[in-house]
């Protein structure tokens, strides 16, 4: 499967792109004194961030579909963006300048997201589960090395310590390039194949409406994690090279779980991947916040980062097998759904903390994962034939090469 330049890539472009996308949650929680920020500003500022990303994909995604032949040129303009405006971020002399390089680095995350979600799926037809969760562990190891990285240079040198991070994502938007030229020179002339419409006819509304509410309740969870996780600890007392280690644990872990549960969807279905999961999430959550030993912290918020993000890929996937238009487009709406969601689910996280305490809203979202486990219920059993995907012509061949 790595063998596959195209799919390498678009791998390697979501880790360096994810890794920048995880420097917000840190940064914030580091100039929250200096800046006298509260929860629900840093709420908000990340909520805005995620929106702009989100709500930007299924335009891209729409644009790609427009342009087949061009998809990964698009992928490596957006690692290019973030790269620009993150370096902006950390030559900003103040908070003015700042917040806009911050929030506008999003746009980049929109323009790749969708490409890469629909080149990856379309790389390994015979594996689309498996071929999403390697691309998403990969955008996952990126949100967890990013914490570590972030509280280790923001302690030694400040913002200014961002620069280099920015400046190596040059490096998987060249790779992104050369996979577009190899790609080009291998393109065949396919024909688009008939758009899958199969879940709309053979599912009843209420089951869209749980999977709609299903992928709320677990974007929420897993983004509420991401971005709060450096407030509680750093609210304990904690340094921040020690709580960008626990950041990255749980996005590390996340990682692994996704490769774990896209093989496990394509062995024994959505359903079982999805539900034990998330109602195991529910312990290993409540262990990270409520254990006293660091070593007990560490694994609780590692086992809650596998067992509550490892359901991310799957859930697209299947969003792109209902959703009856392209691939660029479909995963632009359902990444946009999915950030979206997550980023409105921590801004209302934000306003309550400050109202009862970070904390106890953080027990709360870990005890959503039961009724999430509920809802995964009508997510489809052991899959019994392999679905014909609706791929561009353009995308089937870039992605082929």
């Amino acid at each position: 499967m790595l063998r596959n330049r195209v799919f390498t890539a678009v791998v390697g472009g979501h880790f360096m792109v994810d890794l920048l996308n995880s420097l917000g949650a840190v940064l914030l929680a580091v100039l929250a004194v200096p800046l006298g920020l509260s929860n629900q500003q840093i709420g908000l500022a990340l909520t805005i961030y995620t929106l702009l990303g989100a709500l930007s994909q299924p335009l891209f995604g729409w644009i790609a579909d427009r342009l087949p032949g061009r998809t990964l040129q698009l992928a490596a303009i957006g690692v290019i963006w973030m790269a620009i405006c993150y370096t902006g971020v950390a030559l900003a002399p103040n908070w003015t300048i700042l917040l806009p390089c911050f929030l506008l680095a999003a746009l980049g995350s929109g323009l790749f997201h969708p490409i890469g979600t629909a080149s990856a799926a379309a790389a390994v037809p015979d594996k689309p589960a498996s071929a999403t969760s390697i691309f998403f562990f990969g955008g996952q190891i990126g949100l967890a090395v990013g914490p570590i990285l972030a509280g280790i240079v923001l302690t030694m040198a400040g913002t200014p310590g961002i620069v280099p991070i920015a400046l190596a994502a040059a490096i998987p938007a060249g790779v992104l390039l050369l996979a577009q030229q190899t790609a080009r020179s291998r393109r065949l002339n396919r024909a688009a194949p008939t758009p899958n419409t199969y879940l709309w006819t053979k599912l009843a509304v209420v089951l869209l409406i749980a999977f709609i509410v299903l992928v709320v309740v677990r974007s929420s969870i897993q983004t509420v994690y991401q971005s709060f996780l450096p407030k509680l600890f750093s609210d304990r007392g904690w340094e921040p090279a020690i709580y960008g280690a626990l950041a990255g644990t749980f996005m590390a872990s996340g990682a692994i779980g996704n490769v774990i549960n896209g093989w496990m969807a394509d062995r024994f279905g959505m359903r079982a991947a999805t539900v034990w999961p998330l109602i195991l999430s529910v312990p290993a959550g409540l262990a990270c916040f409520m254990a006293t030993p660091l070593w007990a912290i560490f694994i609780g918020c590692g086992l809650a980062g596998m067992l509550v993000g490892g359901q991310h890929s799957i859930l697209v996937l299947h969003a792109q097998r209902i959703l009856p238009v392209r691939q660029g487009l479909a995963s632009g709406l359902i990444l946009g759904f999915t950030f979206a969601s997550g980023a409105i689910g921590t801004w209302l996280s934000g306003i309550i903390a400050d109202v009862i305490g970070l904390e106890t809203v953080m027990i709360g979202v870990t005890l959503l994962g039961l009724p999430a486990a509920a809802l995964a219920l009508t997510l489809p059993g052991r899959p019994k034939a392999t679905v014909t995907r609706d791929i561009p012509a353009g995308m089937q061949a870039e992605v082929r090469g």
